[in-house]
């Protein structure tokens, strides 16, 4: 198994890179993060690498970091969220932004990423929640995650702010323990701003 790459970076695309390691290049598909954590061509670099076969196929798929590797390992878990689909999310959110929508059972956010319908979003939620979603985001704690945050943010998006103006100013408002006083946290936060 491979499980980490040290060598020259000579491709990088959209959808991976090829690092050359004593000569053998290897192909490795990378979420846009990881992409853009990676140094210019030419530079060396080191690839954390998570090996996946299939009957049809081996498959090798590189993250700038161990987190965000761990993260892939978490999400591929889940029935019906295979490597692809864990890399579509992962090039969506980082790890913690992922540990967050499942902690607060935020169906919304996680079915905005492409290929996640609302089912398979459901499912990834439901069987995340009862693991410890520090697997997801070891920097994550209890009071990041839960409580009123998902209605305070549909409650501003109903007053006509968007999704992201919204998330941005919750963001900065410590963890609440009423929707109440998330929202007027959140629009003395976006007042001031204007």
């Amino acid at each position: 198994m491979i499980h980490r790459l040290r060598g020259q970076l000579v491709e990088k695309d959209a959808e991976g890179v090829v690092v050359d390691v004593g000569g053998v290049g290897y192909r490795a598909s990378a979420s846009t993060s990881s992409l853009r954590a990676l140094p210019p061509i030419g530079e060396e670099c080191v690839l954390h690498t998570r090996m996946v076969v299939r009957e049809d196929a081996m498959l090798l798929f590189g993250f700038a970091d161990r987190g965000e590797r761990a993260a892939f390992d978490s999400l591929t878990a889940v029935s019906k969220v295979g490597p692809k689909l864990a890399l579509a999310i992962l090039s969506a959110m980082n790890p913690r932004e992922v540990a967050e929508a499942v902690g607060r059972g935020d169906v919304v956010k996680l079915a905005s990423v492409p290929g996640l319908g609302r089912k398979t979003a459901e499912r990834l939620i439901l069987e995340l929640r009862g693991k410890n979603l520090a697997a997801l985001d070891p920097g994550i704690s209890g009071g990041d995650v839960g409580g009123p945050y998902v209605e305070a943010r549909e409650g501003l998006t109903a007053l006509g702010y968007s999704l992201e103006e919204a998330e941005h100013a919750l963001k900065q408002v410590p963890p609440q323990d009423t929707v109440q006083r998330y929202m007027k946290e959140a629009l003395r936060r976006m007042r001031s701003g204007r």
